[in-house]
Parts: C-alpha cells; structure tokens; sequence
C-alpha cells in the first residue's frame, strides 16, 4: 500500500488532469448504467405497446447515449494519457537527476545493467497504470457497486441467486492477486541481472573477443535469458489458470439469469424489457470482477517495479554541498591532508588511508607512488571529493573541502583518468564537455598542448567527427589525449594525471610531456606515476605504503635515503634507466 500511495502521489502536480478524466469517466459510466434501462424501456414500452413512436424516441436515446459514452470515454483517455505520461516523464527525470548527484561509492555496488534496467522498463511498467490502468481500476469499482444496487432494486432476489456464483469468481481474484505480485517482483528482478550481463558483454566487447570469449559470454547471457523465460512461464501460468476458471464462474451467473430469471418472467414478476436489461446490468458486475484480475496484474506489475525506483530516489546523497557550504574563491593550489583516514562505505572496516599527513604546495608539481593497496587513487579521489574522508580533513588553500559548495571546487579541478571515458559525440564536444562555450580556437589551443592537434586534423571531418561509444572509434593513446585536452580547456588550478600517458608510445609520451612542462608551471599538479620520466619531472615524490607516507622528496634526495623509494627504483626502474642510457631512448613504462 505504502508503494501505491507514493506512486499516486506524482500524479498531485497534474490533479486537475486527473480530476476531469475522473468526470468524464462518471459521465461514461453514468451512460453504462442508463443505457440498459433504456433498452428495457424500448422492449416493454415500445415494442409491448406497439407503439413505433417510442420505439423511434428510445432509439435515438439510445444512440445519444452511445454517443456521450464514447465522446467521454474519448476525451477520458486522452486527458488520463496526457497525464500518465507526463508522471512517467517526471519520475524517469527525477531518477536521472538523482543518479547524477548520487556518489561514486553508489556505482560500486549497483551495476550499470539494473540501472538502465529499472530507468527503461520498470518506469514503462509504471507508465501502464498510471497511464490509464489506476482509473480503470477506480472506473470498475464504481461501475461495480452502481450496478449491484441497480440489480438489487430491479429485483433483489434474482440478484441474490445470480451474485452466488461472483463469491467464488471474487475468491479467485484474490487468490489471483496474492500469488501475481511475487511472480512479477522475480520477472522485473531478473529482467535486470538479464541487462547487467548484455551491458557489460558489449561493453567489454574488446576483452571478449580478445580472450575468445564469445561462446561463453553467449551461454551465460542464455543461461540469464533462459531464467527469464522460466519466471516469465510461471507468471503466465498463474495466468492461465486464473483467468478461465474466472470465466467459467462469469458463465455461471449467466446460467443461473436464464434459469431463474426466465422463471420469473414466465410467472410475469419480472418483464421481459427488464429481463434483457437485467443481462446488460450483470455485466457491469462481472466485467469489474473479471478485469480485476487483469488489473491487478497490471497494479503489481507496476507496484513490483516501484521498490526497484525507491531504492534508486531513496539513495542518500552523501557527496553534496553542506548548509554553510562557500564559493571557493581564486584558488592558488595548495593542498593539505590533515590526519586523513579513508574506507570505503561498502568495506567501512577496512581503512585504505590510514593518518595521512601530506603537504603539495600551490604549484607543485607531486609525483604519487606506491605498490598495490597503498592509496594512490584514494588520494586523488578525495581531493574533487568523488569520496569524503572518514576521518581528518583535505585543504585546498586552508578550506575544508567539505565545507565548499561542490560545483565550485570542481571547476578549479581538472582531472585526467586512467581509464579514459569519451562520449559518443564530436571530438570538439567531448574536448568542451566541462566548457560548452569554448571558441574554437581555444579548443584547438589545448589539443596541440596535448599533442593531439594533429591526429584530429587527420580524421575525416576534423574535430567534427563522431567518435564511438567510448571512443571505440580511437586507439587507447588518441583517447587519453583527448582527454587530457579536455581538462585543460578548464584552464584549472589543480591538474591530477591518473598516469595520463601511460597509453601512449614513448615517443608521442615525450612531446606530451614538454607541453605539460608548460602547462604545470603556473598550477598544481599532481600524478599518479608509473613511469620513471614523469617521476623525475615532479618537484616532489610522494611515496605511499599502508595508506601513509613513507618517503617524500626529489627522485635523486630519495635515491640517496635508500629507502623505499630506492627498493621500488631497485624492482623497477633501475634496469629500465641503464638501457634507455645505453641506446638513448627514452626511459619506457614502468613494468
């Protein structure tokens, strides 16, 4: 009930929409419950008398009637549809909405499938009874009650024998009811790990093909479609056996009409007009009972749907702006994490940082390093705030980064990821994705300091080419520097590199490198390095183990401590150093 009652509630800012369907549906029904009076009319007073006159004048009421009934019924739907739809439209927006303010620690433990599953066909589940499935439902109750008192003041004792049969046909409908919404809560649930399992095949496409991995994506997305179908089977049984035995009791009722009300017009206590309006008027007692059961399939169905759209709506916003929440003015840069700890909300008991104390200073370029485990992300994560600290505090320039509005610090941040995400659009949209009024020549400005000026030139329509979904259409290393034009078009105090050259040769990770000389100098930066060239480009070496800082400083003052830094040099680079020295190349990725 609490599901059904918050669904009718989007239908509040649309009430007068509401509120005439509602009155042109009395006016349908109205017509529905005259129009058999009319007829018995025509039989007894017409036909009886022999009088063609009001035969003539009933007929043409009768078609008035009709014509009223379908006119309402007419307008009724359009206006009832207008409605639906546009709740639908405002609930599918609401949840778009909300999944756009929704944190990233959201998106770890909801997959990408149930979410495109519940925005799409649960909202159309939705979309069937508010649309017109909530009046029609409504509409069968009043037509119910209105002609059980019509038929008991007709004649209260047929009625009596007639509705014997409707207490079975009613239990059937609640039997119906109880056992339909499970069956359909596991059709909808299983609807949804069906889309995870084809959005991540064709997302990872690539990987599939490469690893020969199609018959086995191919038996586990069947294996799911398989399941549907058996839920989906046992819904329609369930179905299948209720609706003809609900049929069969409907028959009764007739039965038991021809029976006993013959019986009483051949005794002459009930005409024959009445008797053929009797018949008319039973229907509108078994059509509300009898839909009902189609009804409800279509209420559960909806209301099935609803708790898979709360769980999306009802997810608290836990990354947002606070009360007391400030702009960030002019930003220099610096940053300061401040006795940090950090676990995820999903494994709160496992703290990834662990009392991190680390200074970058306004327009230093830092260099992060560290084995597996040991924070980098969760550093460069906390600074945007895509995640808040359990514990301490991050600085941009003396400001808890907490206590300032969200939009603003982000656009004094300009990121880079590792995993490169680009947009099915134009290359010139996705470099001004975070600045839609960019001129063009500032967009072609930060595509030659990404070095990918040219590359662009060479495509079929320059920066006006539409790339792929996820710029499938791009090698990797074309990608990131895209992406790294993309960020710098914000012009940002702070720059973070998730490694941003990591898919690029080293010959092209070379000229990037001299841009971003220039580009670094006059703001923040900070990398995550997995390469030696960038960590001797940095001002300052950061390495991290166990969530803290175990060494800082220049990759040569480090070399000298001999410490961690000197071990991971040691396993990694050293080798890499003495042959790029040997032959002149340029040091290549770290392995």
């Amino acid at each position: 009930m609490r599901n059904l009652l918050r669904l009718l509630r989007f239908l509040r800012p649309y009430r007068v929409q509401v509120a005439i369907a509602a009155f042109l549906t009395l006016v349908s029904l109205a017509g529905d419950l005259v129009t058999p009076l009319v007829l018995g009319w025509t039989i007894d007073r017409g036909l009886a008398s022999k009088r063609m006159d009001l035969v003539i004048l009933y007929s043409l009421l009768l078609v008035t009637l009709a014509g009223t009934r379908s006119l309402a019924g007419f307008l009724q739907g359009y206006v009832q549809s207008l409605a639906g739809q546009s709740v639908v439209r405002d609930l599918r927006h609401r949840l778009y909405e909300h999944l756009q303010h929704l944190p990233v620690s959201f998106y770890r433990k909801m997959p990408t499938g149930q979410i495109m599953s519940r925005v799409t066909s649960d909202v159309e589940a939705v979309q069937e009874f508010v649309s017109w499935g909530f009046l029609f439902l409504s509409a069968g109750l009043v037509s119910l009650v209105g002609t059980m008192v019509i038929l008991l003041v007709i004649n209260w004792r047929l009625s009596v024998v007639v509705m014997l049969p409707i207490i079975p046909l009613a239990l059937t409908v609640v039997g119906f009811d109880r056992r339909i919404g499970p069956a359909w809560e596991d059709v909808r649930g299983q609807m949804g790990r069906l889309t995870t399992v084809l959005q991540e095949a064709i997302s990872g496409v690539r990987v599939v093909k490469a690893f020969a991995r199609e018959g086995y994506e191919t038996n586990r997305f069947g294996a799911q479609n398989q399941t549907y179908r058996a839920k989906s089977i046992r819904r329609g049984r369930i179905e299948a056996r209720s609706f003809p035995t609900m049929d069969l009791f409907m028959g009764f009722c007739f039965v038991v009409l021809a029976w006993y009300g013959g019986l009483l017009v051949i005794r002459g206590e009930l005409t024959l007009g009445f008797f053929f309006a009797y018949q008319w008027y039973l229907w509108g007692v078994i059509w509300p009972v009898r839909m009902m059961g189609w009804l409800l399939s279509i209420m559960r169905q909806s209301l099935a749907a609803m708790p898979r759209l709360t769980e999306i709506m009802d997810a608290p916003i836990t990354i947002g702006d606070a009360p007391e929440a400030v702009a960030l003015p002019a930003v220099r840069g610096e940053i300061r994490f401040e006795n940090v700890w950090f676990a995820f909300p999903d494994a709160p008991d496992r703290s990834v940082l662990k009392g991190l104390d680390l200074t970058i200073e306004a327009g230093q370029t830092v260099a992060i390093l560290g084995s597996t485990g040991s924070g980098k992300s969760s550093v460069i994560n906390l600074i945007p705030r895509f995640y808040d600290a359990t514990q301490g505090a991050v600085r941009v320039d003396g400001l808890d980064v907490r206590q300032v509005r969200l939009a603003s610090l982000r656009r004094h941040i300009g990121i880079v990821p590792q995993e490169t995400f680009l947009f099915s659009a134009t290359v010139r949209e996705n470099i001004s994705f975070g600045r839609p009024d960019a001129s063009q020549g500032e967009i072609e400005t930060v595509a030659r300091q990404a070095q990918a000026h040219d590359f662009i030139m060479a495509l079929p329509k320059g920066y006006e080419t539409r790339i792929g979904e996820r710029g499938i259409g791009l090698s990797g290393g074309q990608k990131q520097r895209i992406a790294l034009a993309r960020a710098l078009l914000m012009d940002p105090a702070i720059l973070i590199l998730d490694e941003a050259t990591s898919s690029v040769d080293t010959e092209t990770e070379y000229e990037i490198q001299l841009a971003l000389e220039e580009v670094m100098a006059h703001r923040t930066s900070v990398i995550i390095a997995q390469r030696l060239s960038t960590i001797k480009m940095a001002d300052k070496v950061v390495v991290l183990k166990d969530g803290r800082v175990a060494e800082e400083g220049t990759h040569a003052g480090l070399l000298a401590l001999g410490g961690e830094y000197t071990r991971i040099y040691n396993l990694q680079f050293r080798e890499q150093e003495e042959l790029a020295a040997l032959s002149g190349a340029p040091v290549t990725e770290m392995a």
